[in-house]
């Protein structure tokens, strides 16, 4: 059925229209299985309202993305890494951000990713498992503790970046405070911008 309907609609858009159509960019398909700019629709049948929705294919670039930007073997100051991701996060919000509050889960498992791939360049940088354990320490780990998490097993550097000795030690605020950006904090706050009335809107309404 969906070829007989876009047979149906090339020969109106080509013939009648005299348009050219993309044959590898169309087709006829339900709106939320659709890629429209970064984002997909979805008829809420409930309250009849359009959903805007992040598409499978920006979550996908967005993790590569994340991935170019936080190379493991990151040389240059860790504070020069945080600055570049920050650039990132903003311009891709700043596109994104008219996206359902919602779609916080996907925001929330992108600063995750951003986290981890931070914490595996802050191993790179210790270098050494004895400097290792000695900075998880100074973060607060107990030192049995810290020493188990990076003496147990032969893990590489980005296993280690997720055991929850390290999670602890590199809690989200441990970046927050070296000025990484979340996603989903800028989305909060542009959400309650928009939803919030203002003083003076209240001022007229209640007059």
């Amino acid at each position: 059925a969906g070829q007989r309907v876009m047979a149906s609609l090339t020969e109106f858009i080509e013939g009648r229209l005299r348009l050219k159509i993309n044959r590898s960019k169309s087709a006829v398909a339900r709106p939320e299985d659709r890629h429209f700019l970064g984002f997909r629709l979805r008829l809420d049948p409930q309250t009849g309202n359009v959903d805007v929705l992040l598409s499978v294919r920006t979550k996908r670039n967005a993790m590569g993305r994340i991935r170019d930007l936080t190379p493991r073997t990151w040389g240059r100051k860790f504070q020069a890494c945080v600055l570049e991701i920050n650039a990132w996060v903003i311009g891709w919000h700043g596109f994104f951000r008219s996206c359902e509050p919602g779609e916080e889960y996907v925001l929330r498992a992108l600063d995750a990713h951003i986290r981890r791939r931070l914490r595996a360049i802050l191993l790179h940088h210790w270098k050494r498992r004895p400097t290792i354990v000695r900075n998880l320490i100074a973060l607060g780990i107990k030192p049995r503790q810290a020493w188990h998490a990076v003496y147990s097993g032969r893990r590489s550097l980005w296993a280690l970046s997720h055991v929850p000795q390290v999670d602890r030690a590199l809690r989200p605020r441990y970046f927050t405070d070296r000025g990484l950006l979340s996603l989903v904090e800028l989305h909060r706050a542009w959400h309650e911008e928009i939803v919030a009335p203002t003083h003076e809107q209240l001022v007229m309404e209640w007059g």
